[in-house]
């Protein structure tokens, strides 16, 4: 076996890639990337009848979002079928493996004998000495097991694990329809494909003992193994739909951050002393199975949802655009405010925006109206005024006022050029433009407030309704100076008149 480091992930297309299966493919590519090996992925499809095209597609995407990049061409066992069965008849060649004829029931008679006399329940060896040949009755191929001695195995996690020969049984490795089991495929592939390690759930960890002679009987350096702790639900029960183990991609439809997934998953069972926040290289620097915890780890949403403010705070603002246009599309309006959110200003808006959200979705839903023409239609009954009248009328007046001054302002420049990008945003200048800042419009809407008898505060909340579409938002100042006027006037004129 060479010294460099290979290992592979190796989910089965009979379901969605869940998040169990993302923190073992991203222990494995940490592992390799860590130590400069190759990290490779395996489809594991050879359960014809469950598994599908759309779980299959599903990996790839959720393996490309989370940018798990694989080194070669990724197996798909089920084109390997022949090779696996031509595995079993050499086995049975060099007097490792036996057909047998045994029936499903006679086996269980066996097993339900053994647990009476207080052994444990497995095949007997009935067929184990027979030779029998291929013919007419169906068979299934056993491995013909050492009956005394041991198999050792080295755990990165676990260390030293020896299990008995005696408990184990000479396991089925091609069934009677001629498809083969988990144990051989999986082996035939680790050797062809030179694995040195092999890193998956402690699910598995019944399977390795078997597959420990299979190794040998093919004449392999057995790998070394980790055996990763599972991810338990807030109630310390198995993780399950209820609990978050869902498809990745629908975190990534709920808005999460690729680099919030591989850090959360990361820290569920490592850790790289008291760090909580990690980028991909730095996962990639401090990786190591020393620091991988032989406990359960437990998934826990607030910490997830917490992780991605985080992530989302330190992202650039024009990545998260194209995120949002790209993964959201649906909820913009047409290609003209897609286009907007992709520009330069598009940009500003969303560096006002991201410090206050911790999803892109919920990023979405402050950018698209900002970027959508003109006046946006609002629920005004959550306003203060809705149960004053007077206070109504003031505040609207003031607004009024207000749009003129701005308007004063912007009329001294009529045009602005804009470059690239920012032309789908047209040629009137916003507040920004004509040289105000946050400190001006707050100085201006204030003083304008004051001489209606109207409070900022009074004054500022139906403005930020029908300037930013929503209740809460963004600095409600610092988009009024970003914003185009032919944007922000309408909207301060149809608060005027509502």
């Amino acid at each position: 076996m060479s010294d460099a480091v290979r290992v592979r992930f190796a989910p089965s297309p009979t379901g969605f890639l869940h998040i169990g299966g993302v923190r073992a493919a991203l222990f494995n590519w940490l592992y390799a990337r860590h130590n400069g090996g190759k990290f490779l992925l395996r489809i594991e499809d050879t359960d014809l009848e469950r598994s599908e095209t759309r779980y299959t597609d599903d990996i790839l995407a959720s393996m490309k979002w989370l940018g798990l990049n694989w080194d070669e061409e990724p197996i798909y066992q089920s084109k390997r079928l022949d090779v696996y069965r031509k595995k079993a008849e050499e086995l049975i060649e060099r007097g490792q493996a036996y057909r047998c004829t045994c029936t499903e029931a006679e086996v269980e008679a066996m097993r339900e004998k053994a647990t009476a006399a207080g052994k444990k329940p497995k095949y007997d060896g009935t067929c184990r000495e027979k030779k029998i040949k291929a013919g007419d009755k169906p068979f299934v191929i056993r491995t013909k097991l050492p009956l005394d001695g041991y198999c050792e195995f080295q755990d990165l996690i676990r260390g030293t694990v020896r299990v008995n020969n005696e408990e184990l049984d000479d396991f089925v490795i091609v069934r009677s329809s001629g498809a083969p089991t988990y144990n051989l495929s999986v082996v035939v592939d680790d050797v062809e494909s030179r694995m040195t390690h092999v890193i998956r759930g402690d699910d598995h960890i019944n399977n390795t003992p078997k597959q420990f002679h299979l190794y040998q009987f093919f004449k392999y350096q057995v790998p070394k193994f980790a055996h990763l702790p599972m991810i338990l639900g807030a109630d310390k029960k198995k993780l399950s739909k209820r609990h978050g183990a869902v498809s990745a991609n629908l975190y990534r439809m709920e808005g999460y951050l690729p680099e919030t997934m591989l850090n959360f998953l990361a820290r569920i069972g490592w850790s790289h002393g008291d760090q909580e926040i990690f980028t991909k290289e730095e996962m990639i620097q401090y990786f190591d199975f020393d620091h991988v915890q032989k406990a359960s780890g437990v998934f826990n949403h607030e910490k997830l949802l917490w992780l991605n403010g985080e992530h989302m705070r330190k992202a650039a603002p024009a990545r998260l655009a194209e995120i949002a246009a790209q993964d959201f599309a649906e909820h913009f309006k047409g290609a003209a405010e897609l286009d907007r959110a992709r520009s330069p200003i598009g940009h500003q808006l969303v560096a006002l925006i991201q410090p206050k959200v911790k999803l892109v979705k919920e990023l979405v839903e402050q950018l698209v109206p900002l970027c959508t023409p003109g006046a946006v239609e609002v629920d005004p009954s959550g306003l203060k005024w809705q149960k004053d009248p007077a206070l109504k009328t003031a505040t609207q007046n003031a607004i009024k006022h207000a749009h003129q001054a701005f308007e004063a302002k912007i009329k001294d420049r009529i045009s602005v050029t804009r470059q690239g990008a920012d032309e789908v945003w047209g040629t009137v200048p916003s507040l920004g433009d004509v040289g105000l800042t946050h400190t001006d419009v707050d100085a201006i809407l204030r003083q304008t407030g004051e001489s209606h008898g109207v409070k900022l505060g009074d004054l500022a909340q139906p403005l930020r309704l029908w300037v930013t579409g929503r209740m809460v938002s963004a600095g409600l100042f610092d988009l009024m100076t970003v914003l185009p006027w032919d944007v922000v006037g309408p909207r301060l004129l149809k608060a005027a008149q509502a």
